[in-house]
């Protein structure tokens, strides 16, 4: 692939403090899931994925946290009672358009008819440059729809499936030859400041979304 002859304007660049943009947050989902025996996808090694950017045709994603809770009374409460968070299973819910030849919609789409370990894969969630992975089941597709003269409408949740990791350095997303689609490698020489610590993810050649 030859040389970019172009480069984005200076000033443009998306700005991860202050106030920022939801277009700064980045999913990513391998459309080439490897799965084992156990019907589990490997979190360890993300060399190995094919990762589409949910980015073209889309105009939301929303997390939520989808918490499970406990609500008790005890008798030092005075009547009150006590909510307490006893699990969580976090969701992205995405939606917009469909725009055919997108490769992370490509993929959702052919899902549409399948269930089980079909719809299970992996995905990189970069939260304001602070990126997690976590297997996960697509669900919920609505591959289509919408009145006769307007733009076909597109939706699927993300719905991860156990606790997920964060990387063991410092993640780089990188442009392939292929629109739209990523190689992911971990610089593991870059550690947080602390275990607990998250290192900023780098996004190279990552085209504008339109």
């Amino acid at each position: 692939m030859a040389d970019a002859q172009t480069k984005f304007m200076p000033g443009t660049k998306a700005d991860n403090s202050g106030f920022p943009e939801n277009f700064v947050n980045r999913i990513f989902i391998d459309t080439k899931p490897v799965l084992d025996n156990a019907g589990d996808v490997d979190l360890n090694d993300v060399t190995t994925g094919s990762w589409a950017w949910v980015a073209s045709g889309i105009t939301s994603q929303t997390p939520s946290a989808n918490e499970t809770t406990t609500n008790d009374a005890y008798y030092d409460g005075g009547g009150f009672t006590e909510t307490d968070v006893t699990g969580k299973q976090i969701q992205l819910a995405v939606s917009g358009n469909r725009k055919v030849g997108d490769p992370a919609q490509d993929y959702v789409d052919k899902l549409f008819f399948k269930f089980g370990s079909a719809v299970q894969t992996r995905v990189i969630w970069i939260k304001n440059n602070l990126p997690i992975i976590a297997q996960c089941t697509i669900s919920n597709i609505v591959p289509t729809g919408g009145q006769p003269n307007q733009k076909q409408t597109f939706s699927f949740n993300i719905d991860f499936n156990g606790r997920p990791k964060i990387f063991n350095g410092q993640l780089t997303m990188t442009a392939t030859s292929v629109a739209k689609i990523y190689s992911a490698s971990v610089d593991s020489n870059k550690k947080a400041a602390n275990d607990d610590g998250l290192v900023p993810a780098v996004v190279v050649n990552a085209p504008a979304a339109h």
